[in-house]
């Protein structure tokens, strides 16, 4: 509606938006019905790039003590409060939950290399799924049986240019 809403997932069920927005200051995330009507603010958390989980029952997102803290990822009840868990992974860039929704797999982005790992909900240390060592992995995404695996992987070049006597 204007105020920096941005990041909409939607639940497995159809009948509900979750997305970030910054209406309140800060981002925060905020629930409203598929039907139209007013947002309801979900957390205190600040937190944005939500995923609704398959079974509908969790939200993962980026979160952050304050704005001067790395952005991490958390687990908030999907219906709202206070986060159920939070994981410490400040280079964690672009995650998925696995089609059963027991784990987060998120690109951590360690030394400019891209790979991607998986962290259970229930808690562990993360494991390293993918064993590249150069480029970065700019987005992927998992079939819904876990089968196939999607990565667009690729280098990022930046070039200075020095033009004389322009005219």
């Amino acid at each position: 509606d204007g105020n920096s809403d941005d990041e909409a997932s939607v639940s497995p069920d159809s009948r509900w938006v979750i997305f970030a927005s910054r209406r309140s200051g800060d981002w925060r995330l905020w629930k409203v019905s598929i039907d139209g009507g007013d947002a309801v603010q979900m957390s205190d958390l600040s937190a944005r790039e939500p995923q609704v989980s398959p079974d509908g029952k969790m939200i993962a997102c980026e979160y952050r003590e304050d704005i001067n803290s790395p952005w991490r990822m958390a687990l908030l009840p999907f219906e709202g409060g206070t986060a159920v868990r939070k994981f410490d992974s400040p280079g964690a860039k672009e995650f998925r939950w696995s089609p059963d929704s027991r784990s987060l797999i998120y690109n951590d982005l360690p030394q400019s290399v891209g790979n991607l790992w998986s962290v259970s909900i229930d808690g562990g240390p993360a494991k390293q799924l993918t064993q590249f060592k150069a480029e970065w992995i700019f987005n992927f995404d998992l079939s819904p049986d876990s089968k196939q695996l999607v990565i667009a992987r690729g280098t990022i070049t930046n070039d200075v240019l020095l033009i004389k006597d322009f005219r």
